[in-house]
C-alpha cells in the first residue's frame, strides 16, 4: 500500500554517468489515448510505403517497436529495420504522428539500401570467443544473435554478443559485433555509463517519500511507481518497523536512500507534468536504486541505478545526481536507444538533472535550480564538474560544436548540448539572478523557459534514431519545435540556439512556415 514516509534525514547524492538497460518494468498499461489508433495507423503506412526519409530496399521492412504518447495529441512511433528477416542494428526510425492521422515528422538513422549475404561463415561460438577478449571479466553471456550491423555508411552481417561482467575499473554490459564472414570485430558499445556527479542535502526537512507496508513492517518500495525501490548495495531493500527513515547523516545508506527516492519521485512527477511522459521508462514504470557502491562514482547498469560516495564517504543521491542518472535511463528507453555521438548521453543526463531541479525548486542551501553539475557534493575536492551556461569555465570544456567533438572525452563533449539547452531555456542575458551566457556567433538570444525547452528537447528524443549525432539532434528538435508551435516562434528560438553553439544547418532540417 502507499505510505507517506516522513524522513528527518537530509541526504547527499551523486550525479554520475548512468547506463540504461533494455528490460521494461511490469507496469499497468494505461487506457489508450483518443487519437492513438489514428496516429499509429498513419505511422505504419509511412513505414510500409517508405515515404519521405523512411526509404528502404526491396528486402527490407520496418517493424514497430514502441509507441510513446506525447503532448497535444502527438505520438512517437519507433521502428526497427529488418533485412530478409534479420534485425538491422543502426538503422532504426521514428515517426511523429497526430491523433487526426497526420504524419508530422519522421527520422531515419540511414538511407542506405542493404545488400549483404545472410549466410554466416563464422559460427556464433567462434564469435563469442572473439567477443570475450574485449572484457576483463565475463560473468555471463546474456545473448547472441545474427544481425546486420550498419555503421558509417556500410552494412555487414554480424554476430551480436552481449556480455555482462566488468572492465578494469567498472561494471559492464558490452555489445560486441563480430563480422560473421571474416571474424573481425566491427564495433562494440557498452550500456554502462560511468561518470562524476553532484550531491547536496535535499530539503527542507522533513521530506515525504512514498514507501509501502503497514504498521510494524515498512519497505522502501514505491508501489505507486512500479519498479522504483531503494536497497543497500550489499543487501536488500531497506525495511523498518516504523515509516520514518534516515538520520541526517550523509554517511548513512538509509539516509542516502531517502534522498534517492525523493529525487526519483520528483523527476517522475516532472516527466508527467511537464513533458507528458508516463513514468521513467515511458510505460508506467521505473527502476531500482542501490546505495553503497564502493567507489567514488555512480552507474546505470542496464537495470538499476547504483549510487556511490564522494571523497568524504557521503552517499551522493541529490536532486541533479539522481535526475542525471535516471536521465540516462530515459535516453535508453526512447526511440533509437542511447548509443550516440560523444557527449550526447552525458548532456541528456545533465538536462534531466536541471529539469528536475527546476521542477522541484528547492530553496538554498539545498539543491536549487542553477544549471551547475556537482556544485555541492565536491566529489573529488574541485567543486562543480560541469557548467551548462558556460561549459568552458570548467576544464576548458567546449562551448561550441566542432569536428573534434566525436573524439572528445564524453563528459567534456557534453558542453555544446548543455550550452544549447541553456540558451534555448534562458537566452544570453536572462536577468533575475541567472547568469549570462556567451554565444559562438556573437548573437543575442531570448529564452523560451526551461519547461518549454525541456519539451522541445524531449520531442527531439521521441524522434531519435540509432547513432544520434549533434547534427541529427538539430534536425530532430527543429521538427519537435515546429510540431509544438506552428507559428514558428519556438522553431526560430531552437534554430537560433543551435546556430549559437555552431551546429550547422543540415539538409534534413525543416523550414517554418
Amino acid at each position: 500500500m502507499k505510505r507517506s514516509t516522513v524522513t528527518v534525514g537530509s541526504v547527499l547524492a551523486l550525479l554520475a554517468g548512468l547506463v540504461v538497460g533494455t528490460s521494461q518494468s511490469n507496469a499497468a498499461t494505461p487506457p489508450p489515448a483518443p487519437g492513438l489508433a489514428a496516429a499509429v495507423s498513419a505511422a505504419d503506412k509511412a513505414a510500409a510505403s517508405g515515404q519521405d526519409v523512411l526509404a528502404k530496399g526491396p528486402n527490407e521492412s520496418y517493424v514497430r517497436q514502441q509507441v510513446t504518447p506525447w503532448v497535444d495529441d502527438l505520438y512517437s512511433v519507433a521502428y526497427e529495420r529488418t533485412y530478409r528477416g534479420l534485425p538491422v542494428v543502426g538503422a532504426s526510425a521514428a515517426v511523429l504522428a497526430d491523433g487526426n492521422g497526420n504524419v508530422r515528422a519522421a527520422e531515419s538513422a540511414t538511407d542506405l539500401r542493404i545488400d549483404v549475404p545472410v549466410k554466416p561463415t563464422v559460427g556464433k561460438g567462434a564469435a563469442e570467443n572473439v567477443s570475450r577478449s574485449r572484457l576483463k571479466v565475463v560473468d555471463t553471456v546474456e545473448s547472441r544473435r545474427l544481425v546486420v550491423r550498419v555503421r558509417e555508411g556500410s552494412a555487414n552481417l554480424a554476430w551480436e554478443t552481449v556480455l555482462v561482467g566488468s572492465t578494469e575499473s567498472a561494471p559492464s554490459r558490452l555489445h560486441v559485433f563480430v563480422d560473421a564472414r571474416s571474424g573481425q570485430v566491427l564495433d562494440s558499445y557498452d550500456d554502462v555509463k560511468g561518470g562524476t556527479g553532484t550531491s547536496q542535502w535535499n530539503g527542507p526537512n522533513p521530506l515525504t517519500i512514498n514507501t509501502s507496508g503497514s504498521a510494524g513492517s515498512y519497505k522502501m518500495i514505491d508501489t505507486t511507481r512500479p519498479g522504483l525501490s531503494c536497497a543497500d548495495y550489499s543487501g536488500g531493500v531497506f525495511t523498518k518497523a516504523t515509516d520514518t527513515w534516515g538520520n541526517g547523516n550523509a554517511t548513512s545508506k538509509e539516509t542516502g536512500c531517502v534522498d534517492a527516492l525523493w529525487a526519483a519521485q520528483k523527476e517522475w512527477n516532472m516527466l508527467r507534468d511537464w513533458l507528458g511522459r508516463n513514468g521513467h521508462n515511458g510505460n508506467g514504470g521505473s527502476w531500482p536504486v542501490r546505495v553503497g557502491l564502493p567507489a567514488i562514482n555512480a552507474y546505470w547498469t542496464g537495470s538499476q541505478v547504483q549510487i556511490g560516495r564522494n571523497q568524504g564517504n557521503q552517499w551522493i543521491a541529490s536532486m541533479d545526481v539522481v535526475g542525471h542518472e535516471f536521465g540516462h535511463g530515459i535516453d535508453q528507453f526512447t526511440p533509437g536507444g542511447a548509443g550516440a555521438e560523444a557527449g550526447l548521453g552525458e548532456g541528456t543526463g545533465d538536462i534531466f538533472g536541471a529539469l528536475t531541479e527546476a521542477y522541484t525548486n528547492e530553496p538554498s542551501p539545498y539543491d536549487r535550480p542553477d544549471y551547475l553539475v556537482g556544485e555541492t557534493v565536491n566529489l573529488v575536492g574541485s567543486g562543480p564538474i560541469r557548467n551548462m551556461y558556460n561549459p568552458s569555465q570548467i576544464g576548458n570544456n567546449p562551448n561550441c560544436y566542432s569536428s573534434s567533438i566525436p573524439g572528445t572525452e564524453t563528459h567534456a563533449a557534453a558542453g555544446p548540448l548543455n550550452h544549447w539547452f541553456y540558451l534555448l531555456a534562458e537566452g544570453t542575458n536572462p536577468g533575475g539572478g541567472k547568469p549570462s551566457s556567451p554565444t559562438c556567433n556573437n548573437t543575442q538570444l531570448t529564452g523560451a523557459g526551461i519547461q518549454t525547452a525541456g519539451k522541445i528537447f524531449y520531442g527531439g528524443m521521441l524522434l531519435k534514431t540509432s547513432g544520434m549525432t549533434y547534427k541529427k539532434y538539430r534536425t530532430a528538435t527543429l521538427k519537435s519545435a515546429k510540431a509544438l508551435d506552428p507559428t514558428c516562434g519556438l522553431f526560430n528560438k531552437t534554430k537560433a540556439a543551435w546556430n549559437a553553439v555552431s551546429v550547422p544547418a543540415q539538409p534534413g532540417d525543416p523550414t517554418c512556415p
